[in-house]
């Protein structure tokens, strides 16, 4: 029997037909090969725009495919049936089933049928892999931590390229498969239930009361002695998970309970899982002193941390709040810089009243938006003084602010999210931006150099970068979802992902900020002696900065200013 591994790029179109978007497939790439794992033949083709006008940015950034290779290539229909003449009687492969979907999304859109007939008999590697390499199939490996378990060496491949990682997926294969048993994994292709596997769409039960919520998936046990836990408040339902808190009377351990119920076609599935209550701190007392790579400067009790870079600059006024000075309490103590929050809208007011004096500019000329996590820049003026603060906010999905105009201060918010602080002193021009984790992947750093080039014209080796207190990589742990998001990225001043995502071993991986932001602004032209990192950890400091991993989101807000005087 002969296999053939399939993989596919695409590009994210809309259609005006569907009012909506499609992954309109731009690449096909295959090998062939036996059960000796001897490569028989190789297919590989573009295919030809027909929904979609142009090749988006970042798909072109991942995968280095742009508009000109698309010049002369055939149509989806006239590919799809190459390869159907070139595969027929093979067994298809595909890592994982998100091609299947896109193949099925493509047949239904150009031929009216989401039957694929070069489908007959089909294996999903990345279960298979994943069954043999690790034996767990809760959450997806991707092709890099397979190769990396089984020892594949990928560096000389194109990552992200069609053909290139039907390559590194027969490679990791030759490593794992084992013939012998493979008769168990092929699915009939050609059946219905087949495609009504494919197309059943997941959904997450919201619903407390929902019937298919059994009174054992609610049910927890305390991790600490392994004894029955009492469930201690009602469940809420918090971004699609139910959330309530336990105690164990035997250990006396207190956790907060989260579960997912998951509808899938092979039916109910739950997730569960633990949550340690969070930790909230007193302020701690602040006097003048250093503080990793930033000082820390006390005025009339309220802390202040500055970039030793900005410090010498004359008409150059910059800070991020600390948690000391301000008149909140509780969790919002002291110097809460967020509406919205639970605090009291006088409260927060107060505390501005209070840092404004402490960095020597006017509360009225503050200006602040609504963000969301996205990479949004807008160009402030001072029309635009007082909104956010002592005025409504304008703008909504703003997560960068930049001016050239003096004595109008721009303001961000942040409690483990990284903040980004831009000066150009040739042109007089100043940005500031907040950089979560989303934000952070999506290139905020160098979407905001960008936009001061078109602003200001701004030249990028001109432009000083300081990243601000946030979450260090030690404390950033995150699931496999999240640091997939950073193992796809490509930096030329980066060899690998290592430096910058770091594997546990166990499910969980590390992903610094600060060195990715770092990387962007680089690739955006800033010069790398140009760029600061004051080295100051949120959550490693949380009796002194806000920090929302800490507590569990039970916080205030932390702000950064900036202004030309």
């Amino acid at each position: 029997m002969e296999y053939v591994i399939l993989d596919l790029e695409w590009n994210a179109a809309y259609s005006k037909r569907l009012k909506g978007y499609l992954n309109e497939i731009i690449e096909f790439g295959a090998v062939k090969f036996n059960e000796k794992f001897e490569i028989i033949d190789s297919f590989s083709s573009f295919v030809k725009l027909q929904v979609g006008k142009k090749i988006s940015s970042l798909v072109s950034s991942l995968t280095s495919i742009h508009d000109e290779n698309l010049t002369g290539a055939r149509l989806f229909m006239q590919v799809a049936s190459s390869f159907k003449k070139w595969s027929e009687g093979c067994v298809i492969m595909t890592w994982g089933t998100s091609d299947i979907h896109a193949l099925i999304e493509n047949f239904r859109y150009f031929n009216g049928s989401e039957k694929v007939p070069f489908l007959d008999k089909y294996i999903d590697i990345q279960e298979y892999c994943q069954e043999k390499l690790i034996g767990d199939l809760s959450e997806q490996m991707g092709l890099n931590k397979a190769a990396e378990i089984s020892n594949v060496d990928i560096s000389r491949y194109k990552h992200h390229r069609a053909f290139e990682d039907s390559l590194i997926a027969m490679e990791i294969c030759r490593k794992t498969m084992d013939f012998t048993d493979i008769a168990n994994y092929i699915q009939d292709a050609s059946k219905d239930e087949f495609y009504r596997k494919m197309t059943f769409k997941t959904s997450i039960v919201c619903d407390i009361e929902h019937p298919l919520v059994k009174e054992k998936s609610l049910f927890f046990i305390c991790e600490k002695c392994g004894e029955n836990a009492t469930r201690l408040t009602k469940w809420q339902l918090k971004n699609k998970k139910f959330f309530a808190d336990f105690l164990c009377k035997n250990c006396g351990h207190k956790f907060t309970g989260r579960v997912q119920i998951k509808e899938k076609y092979e039916g109910i599935v739950v997730n569960k899982k633990s949550i340690s209550v969070e930790r909230i701190e007193k302020p701690r007392a602040v006097t003048d002193s250093t503080l990793h790579k930033m000082h820390l400067e006390v005025k009339n009790k309220v802390g202040i941390l500055k970039f030793p870079i900005f410090e010498k600059e004359e008409n150059l006024v910059h800070g991020f709040s600390t948690r000391a000075g301000g008149v909140s309490e509780n969790e919002f103590a002291a110097m809460n810089l967020g509406f919205n929050r639970g605090d009291s809208d006088e409260n927060v007011h107060k505390n501005y009243e209070i840092i404004a004096e402490a960095l020597g500019i006017e509360k009225s000329m503050m200006v602040a938006s609504s963000q969301d996590h996205g990479v949004n820049v807008k160009r402030v003026t001072k029309l635009d003084a007082g909104h956010g603060i002592d005025k409504e906010k304008l703008w909504q999905s703003v997560d960068g602010l930049m001016t050239d105009e003096k004595d109008i201060t721009l303001v961000i918010y942040t409690a483990d999210c990284v903040p980004l602080y831009f000066y150009d002193k040739v042109k007089g021009a100043i940005a500031l931006s907040h950089a979560g984790w989303r934000g952070t992947v999506n290139d905020m750093a160098g979407v905001t150099v960008r936009k001061m080039q078109e602003e200001f014209g701004s030249n990028p080796k001109d432009i000083k970068v300081a990243i601000g207190p946030s979450i260090c990589k030690k404390c950033f742990e995150v699931e496999s979802d999240c640091a997939n998001e950073f193992l796809k990225l490509k930096f030329k001043y980066a060899k690998d992902t290592n430096s910058f995502v770091e594997d546990r071993k166990n499910g969980k991986f590390h992903v610094d900020l600060w060195r990715v932001n770092e990387l962007f602004l680089m690739e955006a032209g800033v010069k790398k002696e140009n760029i600061y990192k004051g080295s100051v950890c949120s959550m490693c400091e949380s009796d002194l900065i806000f920090s929302h991993r800490a507590t569990k989101g039970k916080r205030g807000s932390n702000a950064a200013f900036m202004c030309l005087k």
